[in-house]
């Protein structure tokens, strides 16, 4: 009779965010550490903009024959993390029914598409992910600093003008 109230405890505790990014973390800490030992670079467990950039550049360089820089790590296991984003956010979103295909104008496809290479191009300048810039911060740059603030400033930006744009669309 116990083992009833227990599994839902459990299964509310699993359910928590909090708990999940817990996990998330030390399952991340542990792939880090396992790359690291394998010869990749200290802050290279998960980053959009580096894998992105290292993924573009290695399918640029084995179908046109250029030589656009990878990270050595990049050279050996091919990074796929960004394919994996995409096809497990499908897949989550499919699942929950919660996948629809926005319709909007062309400016807001070009919008969006200029805010995107704007993004990775900002990520890019200051060092990539934030766990980079967090390890630059903490060796005592001053530049990783700022671009933590402007990380989280461009958040909070985004975030009022997505409630502001919510709130008018309501009737």
């Amino acid at each position: 009779m116990e083992k009833a109230p227990q599994k839902k405890s459990l299964l509310r505790i699993i359910r928590f965010p909090a708990f999940l990014g817990i996990i998330i973390g030390i399952l991340a800490a542990f792939v880090q550490a396992l790359l690291f030992s394998a010869g990749g670079p200290e802050a290279y467990g998960f980053c959009v903009a580096c894998h992105t950039r290292d993924l573009t550049n290695a399918i640029t360089n084995a179908f046109i024959g250029t030589t656009l820089g990878i990270a050595p790590f990049s050279a050996i296991t091919p990074v796929l993390t960004i394919v994996g984003v995409l096809i497990g956010g499908y897949i989550a979103a499919k699942r929950k029914k919660e996948f629809r295909l926005k319709k909007g104008s062309i400016l807001n496809y070009i919008l969006y598409f200029l805010g995107g290479i704007a993004v990775i191009n900002f990520a890019l300048l200051v060092g990539a992910c934030p766990y980079r810039l967090a390890l630059r911060f903490a060796y005592g740059d001053l530049i990783a600093l700022i671009g933590i603030l402007s990380i989280a400033g461009g958040v909070a930006v985004g975030v009022v003008l997505l409630l502001f744009y919510m709130k008018r669309r309501e009737f």
